[in-house]
């Protein structure tokens, strides 16, 4: 009979701790500590493709050690349309780690938030062309339309939100961020 008891007992508690675990999410948290070493934007001139710009941005012993050894600078022709792209890896591995991929497949979990300094923020209209599967943006893809200027400067601070511990809104950054850097740009050179 305590044998018996001894099963019952054993199989219920089974049963409540397997159905009271977290599964919020349906992917692997180990990609979530990736970090990004290196991001490549990609501008096409919509009306000529073959001016095209790539802006890397490279800091391949992470975050908190040495600054970025490359930060290219944006540099955009006024009155022009550009089909944008951002590309994220992380060269500290061998082989390097797309991590592009892994926020396409997780789109819903991530978003980038393009933020325009005060030199420039007139002159740039920056539209996100992509969704995820619950149709909020992302920004892997984007437009920018520049305007009349000459020699303006600034920059852009590109940040994804994670949104591992909040539920995204297509609105507002998460309390975690992926990538946090910033690109100068130049308008009208």
């Amino acid at each position: 009979m305590n044998h018996l008891l001894a099963i019952a007992f054993l199989t219920f508690s089974s049963l409540l701790i397997n159905s009271c675990g977290i599964t919020d999410h349906d992917h692997d948290h180990e990609a979530d500590h990736d970090y990004a070493t290196t991001v490549i934007v990609t501008l096409v001139n919509q009306s000529n493709t073959t001016d095209t710009i790539k802006a890397v941005w490279k800091d391949l012993d992470g975050p908190g050690g040495a600054a970025p050894s490359i930060i290219d600078t944006i540099s955009l022709k006024s009155d022009i349309t550009y089909i944008g792209s951002i590309e994220l890896y992380n060269e500290s591995k061998t082989p390097k780690t797309d991590i592009t991929q892994e926020v396409k497949a997780n789109n819903y979990e991530h978003q980038f938030f393009y933020s325009l300094s005060t030199g420039i923020a007139s002159l740039l209209e920056w539209t996100v062309t992509d969704k995820d599967r619950n149709d909020l943006p992302v920004g892997l893809t984007f437009q920018i339309k520049t305007k009349t200027g000459a020699g303006n400067k600034g920059f852009v601070n590109i940040v994804l939100s994670h949104y591992d511990s909040m539920t995204k809104n297509g609105t507002s950054k998460s309390l975690e961020s992926d990538i946090d850097i910033d690109y100068p740009v130049i308008i009208g050179q």
